[in-house]
């Protein structure tokens, strides 16, 4: 009946299991996962070996009884022998401990997920679109062309109602999509055997504006840094601060080596991007932007360049845009993707998706551990009060004489509630001792699943044994209050397991 219980639950929490996972990890093929012959299978034995097993240990302590212990045990008003009720104890203080540690991992990342929402990414996400272009064809093969449809479908997308500002970008943040490039600095050496490295971007006028990240200092791109104007570049608050800790980086120049494209235009695209790096093109630094996690809210901001997509000397083959809105910004996708086609018709344009949703996504796969360990903990901890509250109601019973003898010679109800409950509370405590040594070893290999928490913090051990401790409260509670109500005039009827002539 268990068995059948589970499969029927499993069937019914396997769609919003596979929803989550698709959704939130998008899992390949996770529409294909079901329950299939071999997991009924599954169900059946291990429902087949549990019941065995459960009724195996009893059955051979029922097969060695002593009659004269028995005897002893029942003039005490005890039906169980010791070693039932001790085995049975064992089994509460092991099921206590392992929803004590499955509780404790899962509070780590609760905290742990909770601390990372609250993780300033450096720009304001809401009410943005974003959509991705594929710049593969030979008409965008020269930065002018490219920079000339772009500027046209900037003006076109600006000019739709609802619309605040738009800008172009190469890689979006929070995306984890990144690329590097080495450079050197006019008028320093570059270290030995190797040159700085920072992290690189193409972006345009107002990209900054549009995701809402905070210029610090000078001025952002314009539509004037063309192909025939002095390279510019904006950097980071992060590269500022490595690279001029005791100097104003505005009016300093750099000079960039091409990166690999991720798919080259062609052979002479290439030797171009080649030749531009090897002349030593020097970008003066116009800027100096927030930081921006660019690789999720878990990682730390690193050095970034970011290059005008105006001036890109790499025929970079990849842009996305970004359109910030006054409104919902899917409801903009198609008003956006005629804005594009009206400019060029054979421009695909895919991926829309909200700023809100990137963020979201970045931190999808501490969200699905977190709530998966807390599903796994909340039915660890609902076994755990159930093996409670049956030890503890199994206890009043077989000592409903003895209770009924200590109310007669005059045990207060208080008294019996508190022994009753004080017996909850050991087993509890016990198993509380022994989940808390066990998650002290098992939670240190959760270290790379947690951010900014450490693997034994203290409050949310604490946290969870309080809640351990008050969810024993509440099991033992009713049994408790049935052994306060029990009638010594009736006590001794209700448990008469041997007579003086050995019959009820």
């Amino acid at each position: 009946m268990g068995g059948t219980l589970g499969l029927l639950l499993a069937v019914w929490g396997l769609a919003g299991l596979v929803a989550l996972l698709s959704h939130d990890l998008s899992i390949p093929r996770a529409a294909d996962i079901g329950i299939d012959r071999w997991m009924l299978t599954f169900a059946l034995a291990i429902s087949l070996v549990t019941g065995l097993v459960s009724g195996l240990a009893p059955a051979l302590g029922a097969s060695k009884v002593d009659l004269n212990e028995s005897l002893k045990e029942g003039s005490r008003g005890l039906t169980g022998s010791r070693g039932h009720n001790r085995f049975r104890s064992a089994l509460v203080v092991v099921e206590v401990a392992l929803a004590l540690v499955l509780l404790s991992g899962a509070g780590l990342m609760i905290k742990s997920f909770l601390l990372l929402t609250q993780v300033n990414s450096g720009l304001q996400p809401e009410n943005v679109l974003t959509v991705d272009f594929s710049l593969q064809s030979s008409r965008y093969s020269h930065t002018a062309t490219r920079a000339a449809s772009f500027q046209q479908i900037l003006h076109r997308v600006q000019e739709l109602p609802g619309v605040d500002s738009a800008a172009v970008v190469a890689d979006i943040p929070l995306t984890h999509n990144e690329d590097g490039l080495e450079f050197s600095i006019e008028g320093l050496p570059d270290p030995p055997n190797q040159r700085r490295e920072a992290r690189f971007n193409i972006a345009g006028p107002k990209y900054f504006r549009t995701l809402g990240i905070p210029l610090l200092e000078g001025r952002d791109f314009s539509e004037r840094d063309a192909g025939g104007a002095p390279p510019v570049v904006l950097i980071n608050e992060a590269m500022a601060r490595r690279f001029w800790p005791n100097a104003n980086p505005i009016g300093q120049r750099i000079s960039t080596d091409a990166p690999a494209a991720p798919e080259p235009l062609g052979e002479h695209d290439h030797a171009r991007g080649a030749d531009q790096a090897n002349q030593g093109t020097w970008f003066s630094v116009i800027g100096i932007a927030g930081d921006v996690r660019q690789m999720g809210l878990r990682s730390e901001t690193q050095p970034e360049v970011y290059v005008s997509y105006l001036q890109d000397p790499y025929q970079w083959p990849f842009l996305s845009m970004l359109v910030r809105t006054t409104s919902d910004p899917l409801r903009l996708f198609p008003a956006v993707e005629q804005a594009v086609w009206s400019v060029d018709k054979d421009q695909p344009v895919s991926n829309p998706m909200t700023m809100d949703r990137i963020r979201s996504d970045s931190i999808a796969q501490p969200r699905v551990t977190a709530l998966l360990l807390s599903l796994f903990a909340a039915l660890a901890l609902l076994l755990a009060s159930v093996g409670l509250y049956g030890v503890v109601a199994r206890s009043v019973t077989e000592r409903t004489h003895e209770i009924g003898v200590r109310v007669a010679l005059g045990a207060r109800p208080l008294e019996v509630f508190r022994q009753v409950v004080g017996r909850g509370m050991i087993l509890a405590l016990a198993g509380t001792a022994i989940g808390l040594a066990g998650a002290f070893g098992t939670t240190r290999v959760m270290t790379s699943l947690l951010y900014d928490v450490r693997p034994t913090d203290w409050v949310t051990f604490t946290a969870v044994s309080l809640l351990l401790m008050a969810v024993t409260l509440l099991a033992s509670y009713v049994p408790a209050r049935h052994a306060t109500k029990i009638d010594p005039m009736v006590a001794p009827l209700r448990i008469r397991p041997f007579s003086r002539h050995g019959a009820r």
